[in-house]
């Protein structure tokens, strides 16, 4: 019980200095924000208990490392009672760990990751009644889990499933136990559903599923015929979190755009129109990959429907590798969801 008791102390100091962390500077997206974690769990026992499966909770608190760790440390408490069967005794449970969760994606509509824990746990067990005997044991576990973000009163909440396979090196001899039962090392499933509570409250992450209209730069004059410099560069395009779709702003500067082109191509027949889609940070190297080559294709597509040769058009893509702004606030990722387009006389 006394490690136990250790272990909550080093959650809160956990959550005390991700308190201090949280209160400087602009708040992190959803994903990367420290917080305080609760969940219910559920326990299929090792054959070995002859007992039910065990219910219990679980408390603790965590924060990212960097894009892709976690690190968090947790308490917990489970019971097992005894089941039908002659002989069957009921246990109780505590358990202390470190836990690291490798995130593949930081996407707040689910986020996925796998988890290694490494820690302490503490069975005790009964005897009808009396005292059957206790052992701690080092501990491991590892499996799956997922995290989908959500937002009351304007902050962001996640709701987080997770699968383990826990191992504990119990020791037999440690326990009272009838003749003719034994009790070796514990390794048994575990479900967990919980809450994560940030510690950033009013916080959230708005500007991932509501697009920020870029300030209105004026459009680039339409070259006249004594005009001899076919490379223009037009108004950057920007898309939503994890969208691809113009928006009816994006569109409208496009139409500008594409009168300009042609006029340009008539002057130039050799004019290239380059279009380069760029993501933010949020998400897997090769998940925004994917999505700059989207967005690239998608402002492409619209200038062709609209009149401009396709033989003109070159498309690039850079992920998240090029950034115009800090990805580390609001503002700065919806600057870098964006297509770039330039014109380039050959």
């Amino acid at each position: 019980m006394i490690k136990f008791t250790r272990a909550g102390f080093a959650v809160g100091v956990l959550a005390l200095s991700a308190v201090g962390a949280a209160q400087a500077g602009d708040p992190p997206p959803v994903a990367m924000r420290p917080y305080i974690s609760e969940s219910l769990m559920y326990t299929i026992a090792d054959h070995s208990r002859e007992s039910n499966n065990g219910v219990g909770g679980n408390i603790g608190g965590g924060i990212p490392l960097n894009q892709f760790l976690n690190l968090e440390v947790s308490g917990a408490f489970s019971h097992f009672n005894a089941n039908s069967d002659a002989g069957s005794d009921p246990w109780s449970e505590y358990t202390a760990k470190v836990d690291t969760q490798f995130f593949f994606s930081r996407n707040p509509e689910f986020a996925p990751y796998f988890g290694v824990g490494l820690g302490y746990d503490r069975e005790k067990l009964k005897n009808n009644g009396a005292e059957g005997g206790s052992d701690g044991a080092f501990m491991v576990d590892a499996g799956v889990g997922a995290i989908h973000y959500f937002q009351v009163f304007k902050t962001d909440f996640g709701v987080r499933g997770d699968v383990r396979y826990r191992w504990a090196d119990t020791e037999g001899s440690k326990y009272t136990l009838p003749a003719g039962r034994s009790i070796g090392t514990l390794g048994e499933p575990v479900f967990s559903l919980g809450l994560l509570i940030p510690l950033c409250f009013g916080c959230s992450e708005v500007a991932q599923v509501t697009p920020i209209v870029p300030p209105v730069i004026p459009p680039t004059p339409t070259p006249t015929p004594s005009a001899v410099n076919p490379n223009v560069r037009f108004e950057d395009v920007h898309f939503a979190f994890d969208k691809y779709n113009l928006t009816g702003y994006a569109q409208a500067s496009l139409d500008g755009d594409v009168t300009t082109i042609n006029k340009l191509s008539g002057s130039y027949p050799g004019l290239k129109v380059d279009v380069s889609g760029h993501t933010d940070w949020i998400g897997t190297d090769a998940y925004n990959q994917a999505l700059s080559e989207r967005r690239a294709t998608a402002v492409k597509d619209y200038l062709v429907r609209k009149g401009v040769d396709a033989g003109r058009i070159r498309t690039y893509a850079y992920g998240e590798s090029q950034p115009v702004a800090p990805n580390t606030t609001a503002e700065g990722r919806a600057l870098n969801r964006r297509a770039e387009i330039s014109t380039k006389g050959e």
